[in-house]
């Protein structure tokens, strides 16, 4: 097919990412274009059979000679745009998403993809434009009726990279598809927050939906130790050792019996932790701290 459609449009020059900016191209440029609806047609089908088959190569220039016959068309625009995903040029991709919007600001599936590309870019900037793209994406989240789990993670975990726990909270506690991903963004940034009741209830949201999200036991763990519930914590932080040792969590737990003056309990468990970990210094040092407030040499 792609030969086929070579041959009948060889006058047709394959167009880079730069022809589909601003001001790319003169009337002139389409005055040698045949505009027929059935090579268009067949130009986006090839598109699309070959983006299907990964062969996002040929979908590019397939999508690009649809484009050029169909003056300022969105659809092969946004078949440009995911080749260029597909080819992991995302720059390009994002290029050609901000000139959908151009032509219809109100294009939602343009405006995510833009929002969503674009994240790898937000720690480079300074407080005014992550301020717009904040708003930006803010303001897509309320048109879509905050229906999309998978955006409100995104923009949840952009918010706790750059530190935002109470914009982070706020996003995460808006999803309404119950993802799990965001029962924990809800739980980590209400526990970041003092918001102790709150993040038990989600951690245990988040347990429900998923019983090895082992972190999930962590945060709940220490959640119960903040609050005083000291048990509810040791349960916890032996749950998450289960999955996973760490030595950090057997220091924290016989922390918590030396809260409780159970010093032989802490001796107990930092005498296991250090089994298992023979060279930690920080392990050494709270096991001899609690062996002299118990007597021994």
């Amino acid at each position: 097919m792609k030969k086929l459609l070579i041959i009948l449009f060889v006058g047709i020059v394959s167009m880079g990412y730069a022809e589909v900016q601003d001001n790319f191209m003169t009337e002139d440029t389409y005055s040698s274009i045949d505009d027929s609806a059935e090579i268009y047609e067949k130009y986006m089908d090839a598109g699309g059979n070959s983006y299907l088959e990964g062969n996002y190569d040929d979908s590019l220039d397939f999508y690009l000679s649809a484009f050029k016959i169909k003056k300022d068309d969105i659809e092969s625009l946004r078949g440009v745009a995911g080749s260029y995903e597909g080819l992991n040029q995302t720059d390009k991709a994002l290029g050609v998403y901000r000139k959908i919007l151009k032509l219809n600001p109100e294009d939602t599936k343009a405006l995510q993809k833009k929002l969503t590309l674009d994240e790898k870019n937000v720690s480079k900037w300074g407080y005014d434009k992550k301020e717009e793209y904040f708003e930006e994406f803010e303001n897509y989240l309320k048109k879509t009726n905050y229906t999309n789990s998978q955006d409100i993670y995104t923009l949840g975990r952009i918010y706790m990279n750059d530190k935002s726990f109470e914009r982070a909270y706020t996003i995460f506690k808006r999803d309404k598809g119950e993802d799990y991903r965001n029962y924990f963004g809800t739980a980590a940034t209400a526990r970041f927050l003092g918001r102790y009741d709150t993040a038990i209830i989600y951690y245990n949201k988040l347990l429900s939906a998923k019983p090895d999200f082992y972190s999930g036991y962590l945060g709940l763990g220490i959640s119960y130790q903040m609050k005083g519930n000291y048990d509810k914590a040791i349960e916890n932080m032996e749950k998450y050792l289960i999955y996973q040792e760490d030595e950090n969590v057997y220091i924290a737990m016989a922390n918590i019996y030396m809260a409780e003056d159970k010093y032989s309990s802490a001796k107990d468990i930092l005498e296991k932790a250090q089994a298992k970990f023979p060279d930690s210094k920080k392990i050494r040092k709270n096991l001899g701290d609690i062996y002299s407030k118990l007597g021994r040499n």
